[in-house]
Order: structure tokens, then sequence, then C-alpha cells
């Protein structure tokens, strides 16, 4: 009797147990395989009376050990200042959740974004937007059973961060935050939550009968053959595979037609010869805005942006360098220290204080300060007053060249571009260069080419907008003495900075800077021809114009830019 009765039991539990994976095998994905950037559809049936929790992640997990960069391993790990350290907790970098009853896990709440501490910590620059505040762990109980690969509190708090920190967005999540808030996590249907986090997310749901439809976009950026996991009311029930969407820069983390990168650094090279510097700047705003370089996962987007906008720094300058040294028109006792002060700066200083301190979302807000100083600078050079002032200067650097052209012909090009001096001395001493004596400042040069290296190099430029000035105004020399030395600074500060960063563990994105390189490089032939052809008043505004615009949405002054 007993064994019939155990024969039975085991009868009815087999049965329980395939009518339990039904629902499971009941269950369908739209397609096993997804084009980057297209919906994904679920649709099934779950028990009659539930609520539904699709969640559709990164198959592979993610720990802070697995972070390539040094930086972000530290800090993942760590925390900053005792917080947000998240030890070996792995979580999955893709996470959506998409569900009837998202107040269950989130609350859709206006918060403070932008710069909520520091020195700009007050409006404009601080505002409120609408997020979908992730609940805690304690305040979850009841469906923490249907989160799928997520099953502890100290995993939940790694998504939340990851979902609700801009440095977490950055380095490990990627995606957008949209309005300035938090990225995309706990998702419903947008006829019944219309924000701005459940675009182009549908949903239904017949509770009465359980059956529902489900279809929402994963981050457009997903690489190629990244395998997705769906999971539905905590089961896992099926995976599909990303599929690229067009040329995908593995580095970069960003789908992009490689043509549209060449192009527009082909007109940031037209920029670059009519401002004569800047173009580290226009690439960099190029990479964030444009290409939307986000840097591979566990690499805030920051770190990425900035190696890879230095390639193009490298590279501009050396033609004209090689040209200003054959024809002996460069400096060597003023270039040599300021040299060393730059490359100093940019191997030593610059780079791991950014890879600490500048991640994207701090450096897109200080990229947008200085385009505002560059902008207004340009278009004071508009002014009547300035464009007097540098028509005299061009002046003097045309009778130079008069001067070097016929010192050529006559065969004296060697003896006029001997540097002579009686005795070196360290903070100054005067030097005959060309015909001309000027004051020679050594310490100066280095001291500031040491200041500008660093500042150069945490943001991933070649610093020509600074040398310039700093060369023309607080040390004196003139235009054809300065603008040789200021490319051997730019070309040194790219150097420098460049090895650093990759012995850090940051690489550019090679592909991309070869292409920016190249693109820029042909634009540099071809701006001089369209600036003769442009009046230097509407070009110089029509610049300033593009970097103030710049500065308002980098530092989110308007609240439709942000």
């Amino acid at each position: 009797m007993k064994k019939i009765s155990l024969f039975f039991g085991v009868m009815l539990a087999s049965i329980m147990l395939v009518s339990a994976g039904a629902s499971a095998i009941d269950i369908k994905l739209g397609s096993k395989s997804v084009k980057a950037g297209t919906a994904i559809s679920v649709e099934g049936t779950i028990a009659a009376g539930e609520d539904l929790f699709v969640v559709i992640t990164s198959d592979k997990l993610f720990k802070p050990a697995d972070a390539l960069g040094p930086k972000e391993k530290t800090r993942l790990t760590n925390g900053k200042k005792g917080k947000n350290a998240f030890g070996d907790t792995a979580i999955p970098p893709a996470y959506y959740v998409v569900t009837n009853a998202p107040e269950k896990l989130a609350t859709a709440i206006s918060a403070p974004k932008g710069q909520t501490k520091g020195v700009f910590a007050f409006p404009p620059f601080k505002y409120n937007v609408m997020v979908n505040k992730i609940k805690p762990w304690s305040e979850i109980s009841a469906v923490t059973a249907m989160l799928g690969p997520i099953t502890t509190e100290d995993q939940w708090k790694f998504l939340t961060f990851t979902h609700e920190n801009k440095f977490g967005i950055n380095t490990v999540a990627k995606e957008k935050a949209l309005g300035g808030g938090n990225a995309r996590m706990i998702l419903t249907d947008q006829g019944k939550q219309n924000e701005a986090w459940n675009a182009d997310v549908s949903m239904t749901l017949d509770q009465d009968s359980g059956a529902f439809k489900v279809s929402m976009i994963p981050y457009k950026n997903l690489a190629p053959d990244t395998v997705m996991a769906v999971y539905v009311n905590g089961e896992k029930v099926d995976t599909f595979t990303i599929e690229k969407s067009s040329f995908f820069f593995k580095t970069g983390n960003v789908y992009m037609n490689p043509l549209i990168v060449f192009l527009g650094a082909f007109v940031i090279g037209i920029l670059f010869v009519i401002m004569g510097a800047a173009g580290g700047l226009f690439t960099a705003a190029f990479q964030i805005t444009v290409i939307g370089t986000k840097g591979p996962i566990g690499i805030n987007a920051g770190n990425t942006i900035k190696p890879t906008n230095l390639f193009l720094t490298m590279c501009s300058p050396i033609t004209g360098l090689m040209t200003f040294v054959r024809e002996k028109r460069f400096a060597t006792p003023v270039a040599i220290p300021f040299a060393i002060g730059i490359v100093t700066g940019a191997f030593f200083i610059g780079p791991p204080l950014s890879a600490n301190y500048l991640n994207l979302a701090a450096f897109k807000f200080y990229l947008g300060i200085i385009c505002l100083v560059i902008g207004i600078k340009l278009f004071t050079e508009s002014l009547p007053g300035s464009i007097k002032k540098k028509k005299a200067m061009q002046a003097i650097v045309k009778k130079f060249n008069v001067a070097m052209k016929e010192s050529k012909e006559s065969g004296k090009a060697v003896e006029m571009g001997a540097i002579e001096f009686e005795k070196f001395n360290f903070i100054k001493f005067d030097m005959k260069f060309w015909g001309e004596t000027f004051v020679a400042k050594p310490l100066l040069m280095l001291i500031g080419g040491l200041i500008m290296g660093i500042i150069a190099s945490s943001f991933g430029v070649g610093g020509g907008f600074m040398f310039m000035p700093f060369m023309t105004t607080m040390v004196g020399y003139p235009m054809y003495l300065a603008v040789p030395i200021a490319l051997a600074g730019t070309f040194s500060t790219s150097i420098g900075a460049i090895t650093k960063y990759v012995m850090l563990g940051y690489q550019p994105d090679w592909i991309m800077a070869a292409l920016i390189a190249a693109g820029a490089m042909c634009g540099g032939i071809v701006g001089p021809k369209i600036q003769k052809k442009l009046p230097e008043i509407f070009l110089k505004r029509m610049l300033a114009g593009a970097l103030i615009l710049t500065c308002l949405k980098y530092t989110g002054l308007i609240w439709f830019m942000r």
C-alpha cells in the first residue's frame, strides 16, 4: 500500500512540475537575435491575477574586479569616502524590469541634478528633473523573487548605483541618463506612465487570463554577440543575441559609420585653421555629442575620450613643426624648458588626476566652462579694436616672412636662424634670434608649461588655446617666435599624456583616433582656402556661438538641452 501511495505521489509531483513549466514553454521571444537599437518582444501567459515582471538583462555578469581601469576598479571595489563599496558583488551591466506595477520597485519623483555639490552647486547649474527613484531592498521584499539574476541586497545596491550615480552610469550601465536624470531600469507601458524612461516601451497584460505581451528597446550600443537573458516572474525562459547595426568601435563602445567620424573631424580641421587653436576642444565635444563615445564596461567614458582625443593633437602639429625646425625658426633655449615642463605635467600629474577625479560628468561640465571662455575670447577678437591689433601683428609676421625669404635666397638663412646669447641664465637672459633681441625666461616657461601640461592632459586636449596667450601676453614673445613653440608644446602634451593614459590602462580607440586625425589633417589643408573666402568677423562670431551653445549643453543651463 505504501509503495502504491509513493508511486502516485511521484506521478503527481511529476505532473505538477510539467504544469509549472508549461508557462515557461508557452512564453516566447519575438526573435532569437536582435539588431542593436531595435526592439525585443516577449509574449506568453502567467498565472491569472498576478503582476508581470519581465527582466531583460545581460547574461554575463560584471564585478568590480573585471574593470579594466585601475581607478574605476579601486573606486567600485572600495568605494569613495567609505560609500558605494561593492567588493566582489556581480551584476549584469544591462538590466531592465518591465512591469505593470512599477510603483513596487521605483517612485517617480522630482530630484536635484546637475551640479549638486561643489562651487557651482546653485541654480541654474543645479536643477530638478523627473527621475524614477529606485526603492531600497527593504521596501521591495514582496517582489524580490521576480528579479531574475538579482537575488541579494548587495546586488540591488550595486544596480541602483549604476543607474542613479553619474559615475556608475558612465562606467558600468553606459546608457545615457535621460533629461539629466537616471538611466533606465524600472519600466512600464508609456501609456501607463508617460515619462522619458518609458519611451518605446509597450506592455499589455490581461490579468484575468494572464496573457501578456511586452516590447522594449535595450541599450542601442550593446556590443555585437552580447547574449541577453529574459526572465518572466523570476524564471529564466530564454536568451537572445545582439547583432551589430553598423560599424562597431570596440574601445569606444559605440556604433557609428566611419565616414561620419572622418567628415566630422574634417570640419573640425577647418575650424582649427580658422581659430588657430581649440581643435582638441571641438574634437572632445564631437566625441561626446555626435559619436557618443562610451568606453569599455568598467572604464569611465571620460577616460576613453581623452586619450582618443590626444591622438589628433599629437598628429596635427607634426608637419608644421618639422617645417619650422627645417627653416631654423625654432628657438630651442626657449622651447626646451617649456617642453620639459609640459611633458612633466602631462605625464606624471595630469592623467592620474584626471582618471581619478575628472569622470565624464565633471569632464563635460568643465569642458563647457572652457568652451564659454574661448567663445567669449573669440567674440572679443571679432570686435574692431581686436581686428586692428591682429592686423598689426600680422603685418609684423608678414615682414618677418619676407625677411626670412630674402635671407634664404641670399644664403643667409643659416646665419640669421642661429641663436646667440652670451651666458645662459635659468631666470632670464638676452637672446638674439633672426635679427631681433628677446628676453628669454626659461624658468617662467618651465613653470607655465608644467601648469598648462597638467590642465591640457587632464582634459585630453593639446593646450594650444592656453600656450599662445601665455607666450604672447605673459612672456611677451612675438607670434613668429611663439607659434613654433606652441606647436612643440601641443606635441609634447599629447606624447606625454597618451603614454601615461596607456600605461594606466586607458587605451584610445585607435581606429576612431586614426579617422579623426586623418579627417582633421585633410580639413587643415582645405581650411585656409575657405578662410580667405569668408569674412573674419562672421567666422569668429559663428564659432563663438557654437562654443557658447556647447557650454549651455554641457553645463545644463538650458532645460531643453539637458
